[in-house]
């Protein structure tokens, strides 16, 4: 099957997938932590290594991309992604959990690299528009998490949930397998080529930037249910619900990248989504007045949009003729958050609380307002 409408809804439903991924380990973390009796600290490391597999695949996924194409990477790493949610269904030990939360960490970072390159390529007039349309079905599966998982949450149990998202995975990826793909983009294998990239200011600063924005946002997927449930009195239903209300506004800002960018361009847009969401994340966990904590629930989510696929998008504008290794580099930054924050929220949650695990995502906000100032000065 080949044609770009078709690729494109490809790629959408690969990031749904990964959108999906996230905010649904963040629902079930409160029943992974009873069955498998793990403490925070032990969640936290579950988190990690996840993380640290998102890392492991990210470097190297770039160059494959670059000289041999994008379909092999994103295949490879939707098999790893149900592969490991059906393996999650059964898993009776946590030697046997850390080790799948790595696989799933895997196939993320392959999905996420590969779909984004897939639609810099198709797309290359208007990058950070098509990232920001691609990456809106981060949202969109974020979104629908809540109300795919509590229903079978209930009928078929966790190992249900995680299972039933298997099956869907292995569909997405059957789609995938009849599609055809662009070509690299580069002559022969690029590695020395991409790791001269790491010299470059401007790869560097979007790196950084993803680094505090992905931690940022993989810390609120990860623990936003479990401080509304441990440390506001939230239902699990209803601390869930905030995740779907920070998705679809996430759906709604990315939607609207299409006249924000044309509007302010992209540093000056970057700058703006920086400084609302440090506002916003601090409201959502300082304030205790319910309407109050979802209307900055819901802002966070718009602020927050465009930062992480208008990053990717810049990054295959500025280094066209390696796109892949560019956006596998930027992503790499944000595994790098993903790695360090979240599970940081978890240690300070242990031994002070989880109120006061929850300011590391705040701090790490506050700190992107600097990347596109600097980017902006040296463009």
């Amino acid at each position: 099957m080949t044609g770009g409408r078709s690729l494109i809804l490809a790629a959408w439903l690969g990031i749904f997938i990964y959108g999906y991924l996230n905010a649904m380990l963040g629902i079930v973390l409160p029943n992974l932590m009873e069955k498998l009796h793990l403490d925070k600290a032990q969640a936290a490391t579950f988190f990690m290594l996840t993380s640290l597999g998102l890392l492991v695949a990210a470097v190297p996924s770039g160059p494959v991309m670059d000289a041999f194409g994008t379909k092999l990477v994103v295949c490879l790493g939707l098999f790893l992604v149900a592969s490991a949610f059906w393996g999650l269904g059964s898993a009776r030990s946590k030697k046997t959990l850390y080790m799948l939360s790595f696989v799933l960490g895997l196939g993320g970072s392959m999905v996420v690299a590969g779909e984004n390159t897939a639609m810099s390529l198709v797309n290359s007039g208007q990058r950070e528009v098509a990232a920001n349309l691609l990456n809106l079905f981060f949202g969109v599966g974020a979104f629908v998490a809540p109300f795919v998982v509590m229903p079978v949450l209930k009928k078929g149990g966790f190992s249900g949930v995680l299972r039933a998202s298997s099956v869907l995975t292995a569909l997405v990826l059957c789609l995938h397998l009849a599609l055809a793909f662009p070509p690299g983009s580069a002559q022969g294998f690029p590695l020395a080529r991409a790791g001269a990239l790491l010299g470059e200011p401007k790869l560097l600063l979007l790196m950084f930037l993803v680094f505090l924005y992905v931690g940022t946002e993989f810390s609120f997927w990860s623990w936003t249910v479990t401080f509304f449930t441990m440390q506001r009195g939230y239902a699990q239903k209803s601390a869930s619900r905030m995740i779907s209300t920070f998705a679809l506004a996430m759906i709604a800002g990315r939607w609207a990248t299409q006249w924000t960018l044309a509007a302010f361009g992209p540093e000056t847009l970057l700058t703006i989504s920086a400084v609302g969401s440090v506002a916003c994340l601090a409201g959502m966990y300082t304030l205790r007045n319910r309407p109050l904590v979802a209307l900055c629930t819901l802002a966070a989510g718009w602020f927050m949009a465009a930062i992480f696929p208008t990053a990717l998008g810049l990054a295959g504008s500025f280094f066209p003729s390696l796109v892949g290794s560019a956006i596998s580099l930027v992503t790499t930054g944000g595994w790098l958050g993903a790695i360090t924050l979240p599970p940081a929220v978890g240690y300070v949650a242990e031994r002070r609380g989880v109120s006061r695990g929850v300011l590391v995502p705040v701090g790490s906000a506050l700190l992107m307002v600097l990347p596109p100032i600097l980017l902006h000065m040296i463009r």
